[in-house]
């Protein structure tokens, strides 16, 4: 493993993430991992609050590949990659990846993620901010998908630490290899345990919503859909449902 981790730890703070990116201006080098036991604003994609109470994994990362933005936005699907290998050693449960980096156990959502990134005056990423909540101990009763947490589907009543090592264990080499090849070297692993594929997906986009069949991913880590009309649409964002799930 290449990259050497820092991991600094607090009880209490607003946001990892937002607290990383003031470090990522401020100069810190890549490698730096903060944990905290609580967040009184977390957010997850696009915006969204982040449940955050004790017991759980929230957790953010500094990394500061040499790549263009649009390889440093497919380190989600890296990241989902690593902690789903984690996840399938402490649960019997069905752990899968949910386009474009979530994970569900048993069809029920149990983790977040959020990629933020800073550009440098030559054009390639400066700086990638990688959050990650993992509910542990507890999860939200209400959302925009059903929740779960890793207790709940049968695995152990880890720490926060004790999961985020066993993390940083898998992620570090997928991240390496990541660094080196792209998108194209994880690619595969992703798509082993994808739920939907070559099933009927729903994408709720920010102004429309869109159905088809998930045919497939593109180069770039975008959902390609197969349109009722026989057309195919690349999907760059949204939110994916599935009906038969």
């Amino acid at each position: 493993m290449t990259i050497a981790f820092r991991i600094t730890e607090v009880p209490s703070i607003d946001s990892t993430n937002a607290a990383l990116r003031q470090r990522a201006a401020e100069g810190e080098p890549e490698g730096l991992v903060l944990r905290a036991d609580e967040q009184t604003a977390g957010r997850g994609r696009r915006g969204r609050d982040w449940f955050s109470p004790l017991g759980n994994l929230y957790v953010s990362f500094l990394l500061r590949p040499d790549c263009r933005p649009a390889q440093g936005a497919t380190l989600g699907f890296v990241a989902a990659v690593a902690l789903g290998r984690v996840l399938r050693d402490l649960t019997p449960a069905e752990v899968l990846h949910k386009w474009p980096n979530d994970l569900l156990i048993d069809g029920r959502k149990m983790t977040g993620m959020s990629l933020e990134a800073g550009s440098g005056p030559d054009g390639k990423v400066d700086w990638l901010v990688l959050g990650i909540g993992v509910n542990i101990l507890s999860h939200p009763e209400t959302g925009l998908y059903p929740t779960t947490d890793l207790v709940a589907s049968g695995g152990p009543s880890l720490s926060p630490r004790a999961l985020l090592d066993r993390f940083l264990d898998v992620f570090g080499p997928f991240y390496d290899a990541w660094v080196a090849g792209g998108f194209q070297v994880i690619r595969s692993d992703w798509l082993a345990f994808a739920a939907g594929v070559g099933e009927r997906v729903v994408a709720r986009l920010e102004r429309e919503e869109v159905a088809g069949r998930f045919a497939d991913l593109d180069p770039d880590g975008a959902l390609i859909m197969q349109l009722d009309s026989g057309q195919q649409r690349r999907i760059a964002a949204g939110d994916i449902f599935f009906p038969n799930l």
